[in-house]
């Protein structure tokens, strides 16, 4: 005797094909959320004003604030990243001095709303 559920587990091709198209949506839109702050990189001559460390559960990230040199003021994060193969975020933040001179190269933008920042890449001293 067949058991009566609460809900048909039986699914039509255009169900199943609907469902096949959003888990790809969403895999695709997911690597291009990943991907797409790599693509805008910079590199800026500035001065270390201060630095800090932000502590979330079990993540650290380094914040570096900034002065440009046309007067403005910049935040960037100081993390290690996969995609860049980047792991020494711990040396570069130690290196940094402030009231000196780096040019910084990085990657990514800035949205306040978000508390995203770019994330540092390489540090040169400037004399």
């Amino acid at each position: 005797m067949r058991k009566k559920y609460f809900f048909s587990l039986k699914l039509t091709r255009s169900l199943k094909s609907r469902i096949i198209t959003t888990i790809i949506g969403i895999i695709i839109i997911s690597g291009i959320f990943v991907l797409f702050p790599h693509f805008f990189r910079n590199t800026y001559t500035v001065t270390i004003a201060s630095k800090q460390i932000k502590k979330q559960d079990n993540n650290i990230q380094y914040l570096i604030y900034t002065q440009i040199e046309n007067g403005d003021t910049r935040v960037f994060k100081n993390t290690n990243s996969l995609l860049e193969l980047k792991f020494d975020s711990e040396d570069i933040y130690g290196g940094l001095r402030i009231n000196r001179k780096y040019e910084i190269k990085a990657y990514g933008f800035r949205i306040p709303l978000l508390s995203s920042y770019e994330n540092i890449v390489k540090t040169k001293a400037i004399k």
